[in-house]
């Protein structure tokens, strides 16, 4: 008799302890790795768009012809909202890999145009966005997205590694950096920054 009491199990209130603690800790683990989850997929989205806009130099500086010719510029659109001075079909979850092919006077604007090659299409998936621009002349002044900024193309043109910047939809030569910041569904960013002698990186 002695030894049946002394091997007695939990009582209800351990019990209900126990599985509290339990439900605690796996909502916590839950929604920590939802956070780090988006956190991952938002950093492979930005080294996605800095590879796009290496594959649009490589074309630039490379024999990569469209139509016949060899000395067109390849380039990167990019747009936060729709309409505007953004193409039809462009929205800040699109951007496009695309030839300046309608430069036939050889004006140069480095800018998308419905008479351009598009060479690929791509969407940011998971609910990710283009949430804004910067360009500038001093990268110390993009610390956040320019308000006025609604469009950015960044091109690349042989023999320079050097990018073009458009600034809504228009080519300035002062511009020295360049940088999209993307959103994910949580409220985290990720920048992607272009120097104009051709550098791109990701950062925080």
């Amino acid at each position: 008799y002695n030894n049946l009491m002394s091997t007695r199990g939990f009582t209800l209130i351990e019990l209900m302890v126990s599985v509290s603690i339990f439900i605690f800790m796996t909502v916590l683990l839950v929604a920590k790795y939802g956070n780090f989850n988006q956190s991952v997929l938002l950093t492979n989205l930005a080294y996605d768009i800095a590879l796009t806009l290496r594959t649009a130099q490589t074309y630039g500086l490379s024999v990569q012809g469209q139509t016949g010719q060899f000395q067109k510029a390849y380039g990167v659109a990019f747009c936060k909202t729709t309409g505007g001075n953004c193409v039809m079909g462009q929205n800040n979850q699109t951007m496009l890999l695309f030839s300046d092919t309608d430069d036939v006077d050889n004006t140069r604007k480095y800018v998308y145009g419905t008479a351009d090659t598009v060479v690929n299409k791509y969407s940011l998936k998971r609910g990710a966005k283009i949430v804004g621009f910067c360009y500038s002349e001093s990268l110390s002044s993009c610390s956040g997205p320019d308000t006025s900024a609604n469009r950015l193309d960044i091109s690349f043109l042989r023999p320079n590694p050097d990018a073009l910047f458009a600034r809504n939809g228009t080519y300035s030569r002062q511009t020295q950096y360049a940088k999209i910041f993307i959103e994910a569904s949580d409220g985290s960013r990720r920048s992607i920054v272009v120097r104009k002698f051709g550098q791109i990186s990701v950062e925080n």
